[in-house]
């Protein structure tokens, strides 16, 4: 019943933010929008798209590799992709974090340090999100209205409280301290448990290399994730610039993080008609609300159609799977993991 009631409580909250946002829209707009694609910008979305997941297998690599797990990057991959198909229907778009800690957690034979694996990769991508969400505003100080300048600091808080989670594991002595307040059955697994955690982090720390690659690869992920919006906006005739879209889409990617929605629908929303607002897209001959609501479904619609790939995939290794030897099933919202 509480998961019920979640679960309502959020499509509730989705369904408020969409009606404010679009009650407005102009219906004929939206439509002449939708029709008017410019479908030769499309495949350079899903190219971004799938090139960000190799880059996240990559990266993800690595750092198992620090640990001593050699996984092929194509299995990696693969993970990727189905784990991507899952962030659609669950809340945020980490979802499908679990899957990933399930399904190399069943290879490397250490779920605990497929945690860490997933959790640190996850970090990286975290911190890399919120420090550019912080410096390029900073670069494109110009094309920041004065009134909406303040949200800087709302990236920039993001980025110390997750430079504060790796302080965190670097001093693993304070998470330790914590655990030995937890009662005497209870301490001893969750220490137990911490042991083999923080002894996977601590093989990453000793290779500061692994970790350096690890943050470049998310810097540069986070940087073709802005491009990708541009693109879908040239396809839908937006008049913004790759440069409008690397100082604002930062801040909208943290907010549809927010696991408040459905693979963050309302909450991107928003964060685009903040966007639009204010850069004053209806100077430009461009209605903001129709601009907003267009993007966002487009944004939504192609990326369910290269996640059910992921979804596919799923299926045939869930039918694949020898008997008493099922592949990881799918996650749920209520063992998702942090970050």
């Amino acid at each position: 019943m509480k998961r019920f009631a979640k679960t309502a409580l959020k499509l509730a909250f989705t369904a408020l933010l969409l009606a404010l946002l679009y009650r407005n829209v102009d219906g004929r707009a939206f439509g002449d929008a939708l029709r008017g694609i410019r479908w030769a910008w499309v495949p350079a979305f899903f190219a971004i798209a799938f090139a960000n997941m190799w880059l996240s297998s990559l990266r993800w690599g690595l750092l198992l590799r620090s640990d001593g797990v050699d996984i092929p990057t194509r299995k990696l991959f693969a993970s990727h992709w189905i784990a991507s198909f899952f962030n659609f229907f669950l809340p945020s778009n980490i979802g499908g974090d679990v899957y990933r800690v399930a399904d190399v957690g069943r290879k490397s034979g250490s779920a605990m340090g497929s945690l860490a694996s997933v959790f640190v990769d996850r970090l990286c991508g975290f911190l890399a999100l919120s420090l550019m969400g912080f410096v390029f505003p900073l670069l494109g100080w110009r094309l920041v209205p004065p009134d909406s300048r303040p949200l800087l600091l709302v990236p920039l808080a993001v980025f110390l409280g997750f430079l504060g989670v790796a302080a965190l594991l670097w001093q693993q002595g304070i998470v330790r301290f914590f655990a030995r307040a937890l009662p005497g059955r209870l301490r001893a697994k969750v220490e137990k448990l911490l042991d083999v955690f923080f002894s996977s982090v601590s093989a990453y720390l000793r290779r500061p290399r692994a970790l350096a690659g690890a943050f470049g690869l998310s810097l540069v992920f986070q940087f073709l994730v802005f491009v990708a919006v541009w693109t879908l906006c040239r396809a839908l005739s937006i008049p913004v610039s790759l440069a409008e879209c690397c100082v604002f889409v930062p801040f909208v990617c943290l907010l549809e993080a927010v696991p408040l929605t459905f693979f963050g629908i309302g909450l991107r929303d928003t964060g685009y008609a903040m966007f639009f607002a204010a850069v004053g897209l209806a100077g430009r001959g461009a209605d903001p609300a129709t601009a907003s609501a267009t993007l966002s479904l487009c944004y939504m619609a192609f990326t369910l159609v290269y996640a059910a790939g992921g979804g596919l995939l799923f299926l045939r290794r869930l039918f694949a799977a020898p008997s008493g030897a099922a592949a990881p099933r799918p996650p749920s919202e209520t063992t998702r993991p942090g970050g």
